[in-house]
């Protein structure tokens, strides 16, 4: 079975990211809630990845890439979208990723935390489980939410 290392990033804020180890057979449901909790997120949003398998800074690229998103967001109800794939039944292994391969994860769509997920190596294991585990942290997670009480002056009031 095939192991994947992915470093993960948060678009945007240098020196900031996550190693996770993921065996092929994870889905992507499973990576959504490892990096949630890499990053100490705590409030549940839907989320799409979106595998480019090219890196790039192109939103427009990245959102004509095939879309694996949470069951909720499958459906298409005006009935011109493209076909997406459901995070609860595609595994990590399904998509043919490669070393040194990026995709993208949204997460929120409302708040857009973009993320740039690059696979830093693959490597065979005689592993069966499924197995994702978070090997390394660098950096400090940004809040959720920001505070908002931060943004006004203590003489405003």
């Amino acid at each position: 079975m095939r192991v994947y290392q992915l470093r993960v990033s948060i678009v945007g804020i240098p020196k900031l990211y996550r190693i996770i180890e993921a065996s092929e057979n994870c889905t992507f449901d499973d990576l959504h809630e490892t990096i949630f909790d890499a990053f100490n997120r705590y409030d549940p949003h839907l989320y799409s990845f979106f595998i480019t398998k090219k890196d790039t800074k192109n939103v427009h690229s990245i959102y004509e890439a095939p879309e694996i998103t949470h069951p909720q967001n499958i459906e298409d109800i005006m009935g011109f979208g493209r076909k997406k794939k459901s995070t609860a039944k595609t595994r990590i292994g399904d998509v043919g990723l490669d070393e040194k391969d990026v995709f993208h994860y949204l997460f929120d769509f409302g708040d857009d935390w973009w993320h740039r997920i690059r696979v830093q190596s693959l490597k065979e294991t005689n592993l069966r489980k499924k197995s994702i585990k978070i090997i390394k942290s660098i950096g400090e997670s940004p809040a959720q939410y920001p505070d908002y009480d931060d943004y006004f002056d203590e003489d405003y009031e």
